[in-house]
């Protein structure tokens, strides 16, 4: 990492959501590690590009907390968020992938002071993800899709069945979070009537957008569905995170920081 290059921020809540990434910087560049706030910040090279790795841990407190450090002791020029969410739209199915175009907490309400949703003093409840940054994550989840989905059917039909109908699709749109593991059909309804354009549950994602919007920085997220935040949501998720989510995130973020870096 040069004196004059500006590191890319790399997210997720849980190891396994990182998929090979730190491994992958150890054999390309050698992995420095700084540790702040009881997290570790593994910094040197990967597919290329100089990038700043760690974990936000789950929730929105942890996730804004993490990215405070990246920009303001690392200087990262951006920051991408990846791991799993449950799925809210209702074409969206396990083991479809979903980028934040636009991401929101459906748990804010200051009401009746301000709107529901709304963050006080900011005057939305919306935050963008950059553009450029959304658009290069969709572009490498469709080269993914399109170069490893026939093996990722073969792999992965007994846990997605699906997949031996119709390869994963790639959503881009509203991305919700709040700081509850939402697990029921009544959860999910209820989302769906606020918020109907939805299409994936989290906890961390809208609030990395509202400090990266305070701080100018772009951003993007990148979540594959997990489950289907119902009922089954806790044993789909616990399966779908130790057996598939690594595979999804090493492919998508090979396929994205190869690109990034050729810019």
């Amino acid at each position: 990492m040069t004196s004059n290059t500006r590191p890319l921020g790399v997210l997720a809540a849980l190891p396994q959501e990182l998929g090979d990434l730190i491994a992958a910087m150890q054999a390309e560049s050698g992995v420095q590690t700084r540790t702040f706030g009881q997290r570790d910040y593994h910094l040197g090279t990967v597919h290329g590009v100089p990038c700043v790795v760690t974990l936000a841990r789950v929730g929105k407190v942890a996730a804004a907390a993490t990215a405070s450090a990246l920009i303001h002791v690392f200087d990262v020029e951006a920051i991408v968020f990846t791991g799993v969410a449950g799925g809210v739209g209702e074409n969206v199915h396990v083991g479809d992938v979903v980028v934040g175009e636009t991401l929101l907490q459906h748990d804010m309400n200051a009401e009746p002071l301000f709107p529901r949703h709304e963050i006080p003093l900011l005057g939305r409840a919306r935050f963008d993800a950059d553009r450029s940054l959304a658009a290069a994550l969709t572009a490498a989840c469709e080269r993914f899709v399109a170069q490893e989905g026939v093996a990722l059917a073969a792999r992965f039909k007994g846990a997605l069945p699906r997949l031996e109908h119709a390869l994963p699709r790639v959503h881009r749109g509203l991305v919700i979070s709040g700081d509850q593991f939402v697990a029921s059909a009544a959860a999910v309804g209820a989302l769906r009537a606020a918020l109907p354009d939805a299409l994936a549950v989290e906890m961390e994602g809208a609030a990395l957008a509202q400090l990266c919007y305070e701080y100018g920085v772009p951003c993007a997220v990148v979540r594959t569905i997990s489950d289907t935040a119902d009922e089954h949501a806790s044993a789909s998720f616990s399966s779908f995170l130790v057996d598939i989510a690594g595979t999804y995130s090493t492919g998508i973020l090979r396929q994205f920081l190869a690109a990034y870096g050729a810019r």
